[in-house]
């Protein structure tokens, strides 16, 4: 993808109440909401990811392609978290304002540490992986990932030898991070035999 720069975003009120969508008995919970838990008007946003803490199922982190506008083709890494299994959100904003970010993915490792993977570009050197320790509240400067367009991440949960394993792929290859999401294989076939 190639870089663009930002448009400018035009203000948009926040709004005082907002009714949740019942639909055949099922509430529906907005995750980008402004600080009233309502819709922001004129925002948008697709390609969800979401991904749960296995040692606390009530601690939920997911991402998005975020966009300024609807009007708007710049997408962004747009993050939410829940700490009440998904009754309410938190919406932080974006993780690298300014910063084109896509094809988001999210995971969990066994300790409840969540991980966003995104490209910034085209190409097999655009892959990051941001690092959350508290259930999506704050995330981690990124690390590169060494993959391209329509990445996919994995953490080994087995507690076989691999455990804590992270692995990023996409159809550049696949890498992976032996240290908790440090840092991940430059030479994305160097370990495999």
């Amino acid at each position: 993808y190639p870089e663009v720069p930002r448009p400018t975003r035009a203000s948009v009120p926040m709004s005082g109440s907002c009714a949740p969508v019942v639909f055949d008995g099922y509430r529906s919970v907005q995750v980008n909401v402004d600080a009233f838990g309502c819709n922001i008007p004129g925002d948008a946003a697709n390609e969800p990811s979401i991904a749960i803490d296995p040692s606390n199922p009530r601690r939920i982190a997911i991402g998005w392609r975020q966009f300024d506008t609807v009007e708007s083709s710049f997408r962004q890494a747009g993050v939410a978290y829940s700490h009440d299994g998904g009754h309410s959100w938190v919406f932080p904003g974006v993780l690298s304002p300014g910063v084109f970010h896509s094809d988001p993915v999210l995971e969990s490792d066994a300790d409840g540490n969540f991980f966003f993977l995104g490209i910034r570009c085209a190409g097999p050197q655009c892959g990051e992986v941001f690092k959350s320790i508290d259930g999506g509240t704050t995330w981690a400067d990124p690390v590169p990932a060494w993959v391209g367009d329509k990445p996919w991440i994995a953490v080994d949960r087995t507690g076989g030898i691999g455990h804590g394993n992270i692995y990023a792929a996409s159809g550049y290859g696949l890498v992976r991070s032996t240290d908790g999401g440090t840092t991940f294989q430059h030479d994305p076939f160097s370990y495999l035999g």
